[in-house]
């Protein structure tokens, strides 16, 4: 390993990384290791430090897990709903296909001429929130108010809910659409009022600090560039001729551009002990003398990665549409996908049922009285 520049070094050579590692020797796990404190008899700054450090790998840990599962789920669930979704739409499609043609011809009274075409109406209005192609033409031409029409109003009722939730405006002078617009917009709104309130606080949190914390601060953003210098110098793809050698030193560089940028100190160590510009009872060391401010980045990280994964899995939870009862593992991806498989195939066996009854004229008239007793017994709950 190379140990001709420290870890706080501001004279690290161009040449001081020749030749880089194929593969990082143990990833994270490195800095983890060198940075922790191991002696028996720690205070309570070393103790703090070494929970931060843990939790760090923790968090990182999980979001990568979370990303693995939902990269996997989303394959399963596509190979296993999609295909049923596509069989269960074209036969939605071919019933609401088949009543508009049945509504052209005689022998249906005013009354189930009215409930032929509220089938319609919803059939079309579901496949065209699919994107089901000339789905919007057929509800129409069903309806005395468009679909673009009805999902403004249902954007105007939602504005006025959110609104009156929030207690303010929604900042914003365009003309929503749908009810998601509305959500988005409302979902950024309070977004950026967080952003606003956080740095209020972090600027009268600032006003309040005592000269050592400023000098802490102070300390880790030195700590930060320091480090971040040191790669920039020695990972220089500009400054090497192998063409081999070049795409890796420019791939790890990006990899410190983003580390620098989100204040990542642990990824920053990785690429230095990765590049062999640290030595790591040096790194150990500079965890001690730098203890404080070392310290206040790991916090930093660890508010950051809680973030970002209670995101995640929000998101991930709305992706799926998983319900509050299942947890947020394979085993509850996996059940919730079963449940919505046999949902899926009990809409499609339902379909192929009512497309046979329908071709039946009596049949298909009795069909039309059992659905709109339905309708009505659904409308109760």
């Amino acid at each position: 390993m190379n140990h001709q520049s420290g870890l706080f070094d501001d004279d690290s050579r161009p040449g001081a990384a020749a030749s880089l590692p194929a593969t990082p020797p143990a990833g994270a796990a490195v800095a983890l290791t060198a940075l922790k404190f191991s002696n028996s008899a720690l205070s309570a700054e070393q103790r703090r430090f070494n929970q931060l450090l843990e939790r760090t790998g923790t968090l990182t840990g999980k979001i990568e897990a979370a990303r693995v599962l939902a990269d996997a789920h989303r394959i399963a669930s596509g190979a296993t709903l999609r295909p049923l979704e596509v069989q269960r739409n074209a036969l939605m499609r071919d019933m609401a296909l088949w009543l508009d043609g049945r509504l052209k011809r005689p022998g249906l009274t005013r009354k189930q001429q009215r409930m032929a075409s509220e089938i319609i109406r919803v059939l079309a209005a579901s496949l065209a929130s699919e994107g089901v192609e000339k789905m919007r033409e057929l509800h129409d031409a069903h309806s005395d108010e468009t679909l673009a029409d009805q999902e403004k109003a249902s954007a105007a009722e939602t504005q006025a809910f959110l609104e009156e939730m929030l207690g303010e405006a929604l900042d914003s002078d365009q003309e929503f659409a749908n009810p998601q617009e509305v959500l988005h917009a409302s979902m950024e709104q309070i977004r950026q009022q967080a952003e606003a309130h956080e740095q209020a606080r972090a600027q009268h949190k600032a006003k309040r600090v005592k000269a050592a914390q400023k000098q802490q601060a102070q300390d880790a953003d030195g700590a930060l560039r320091t480090i971040y210098r040191q790669l920039a110098s020695a990972l220089h793809p500009d400054r090497e001729t192998d063409p081999t050698e070049r795409a890796r030193k420019t791939s790890l560089m990006s990899e410190a551009n983003a580390a620098y940028g989100r204040r990542d100190l642990l990824a920053l160590l990785q690429l230095q002990l990765r590049a062999e510009l640290a030595d790591v009872r040096k790194v150990s060391a500079m965890a001690k003398v730098k203890i404080a401010a070392l310290t206040a980045l790991l916090k930093e990280r660890v508010d950051v990665l809680t973030q970002e994964l209670r995101d995640f899995e929000d998101h991930t939870r709305e992706e799926f549409d998983l319900p509050p009862y299942l947890p947020l593992t394979a085993a509850g991806l996996r059940r919730h996908m079963q449940e919505q498989k046999q949902d899926l195939q009990g809409e499609i066996a339902s379909m192929h049922s009512d497309l046979r009854r329908v071709r039946d004229d009596a049949e298909f008239k009795r069909w039309l009285r059992e659905q709109v007793r339905l309708a009505q017994e659904e409308d109760r709950f």
